[in-house]
């Protein structure tokens, strides 16, 4: 049963794949295209599925010679197929189209099974905002790597980017979009790390936290924060440096917290003794304190001329018997 499951935190791992899945070439193949024709016919019959057909089974292959990691590479061939399908069908459910899609595909290429615990149905809605965050990561990631910034006005695309972060401001606000305002922080983030390149454009454009706000609603519900990218195996993000520059932060203050806490027990028990000694020597106090010391002292003193006691019979005998050994000796 296909579930609907979806996770915007992947949206980070896709720039990569979506660069080897665009090195792909489309051509004539004798093995592959009988495949996908007859695929093709089974769902559609009027060819819009044999070119993507392809490319999943292109796709497919480098994941089986471990080109890259098998699950990024799944779950990015799931928003594919997802996109493919929803571009064909208009209807607002795609469910079946989605399962009929999986289930076809399967029955003539079987290697789709290595994704499928990764093959889920994606909601329209979800998509649609999918579609968004990716698209603000290809557009900057074009401006990071261009050479010539003049050619076909590449800086654009930051404004463009800017404009579709700021439309999500309403839907963290509420505080009922914790993976979509987390998936835009990741995005923020991607944004801060490579800003040195960013800024050939400008650097005037400041893309704000919602994930701050979104803390807020929650903590306003009494329900725990949502956690911040979680990072699955052979995730590669950028933007894990700058949690790793705040933990460090929180570290380095954690121990002058605690060095502050050690200098003044020292300082208060350096001032502590004089105090006392003052107050025992020069008032009232002393005077009041005194006949309870010198009673103490002379019961320990009485404790002591007991144990003497105990011990010194004992003692001289023996004291004795060595005096008669010696006189023994010498007479002889």
């Amino acid at each position: 049963m296909l579930l609907y499951i979806y996770n915007y935190e992947y949206l980070s791992s896709f720039l990569r794949c979506k660069k080897d899945f665009d090195k792909i070439i489309i051509h004539t193949d004798r093995e592959i295209l009988p495949k996908c024709n007859t695929f093709d016919s089974q769902i559609s019959g009027n060819h819009v599925f044999v070119d993507p057909c392809q490319r999943i089974i292109k796709y497919l292959k480098l994941m089986q010679n471990g080109s890259y990691n098998k699950i990024d590479g799944c779950r990015y061939l799931n928003f594919y197929i997802n996109e493919q399908v929803n571009s064909t069908y208009r209807n607002p459910s795609t469910e079946v189209p989605y399962k009929t899609f999986i289930e076809t595909f399967i029955s003539n290429y079987s290697e789709l099974n290595i994704c499928k615990d990764n093959l889920k149905i994606i909601p329209k809605e979800i998509m649609s905002n999918m579609k968004k965050i990716y698209d603000m990561y290809i557009k900057l990631d074009k401006v990071i790597n261009a050479t010539d910034l003049k050619k076909d006005n590449i800086c654009s695309k930051i404004d463009e980017c800017y404009e579709t972060y700021m439309s999500f401001q309403n839907k963290c606000k509420n505080g009922s979009e914790n993976e979509l305002c987390n998936a835009l922080e990741n995005f923020r983030n991607f944004y801060l790390v490579n800003s040195q390149r960013v800024m050939r454009c400008t650097d005037d454009t400041k893309f704000p936290s919602f994930k701050v706000a979104q803390e807020y609603t929650s903590d306003q519900d009494d329900s725990p924060n949502p956690s911040y990218s979680q990072h699955q195996p052979g995730q590669d993000d950028p933007a894990r440096s700058l949690e790793i520059s705040d933990s460090l932060v929180e570290d380095a203050s954690g121990l002058n917290s605690s060095n502050s806490k050690t200098a003044t027990a020292i300082s208060t028990t350096l001032l502590l003794f004089p105090t006392l000694f003052t107050l025992y020597k020069f008032t009232p106090l002393g005077s009041f304190i005194r006949p309870y010391i010198q009673r103490n002292q002379k019961v320990q003193y009485n404790a002591n001329d007991e144990m003497l006691q105990l011990y010194l019979p004992n003692y001289k005998p023996q004291d004795n018997i060595v005096k008669e050994q010696l006189n023994v000796l010498y007479h002889s």
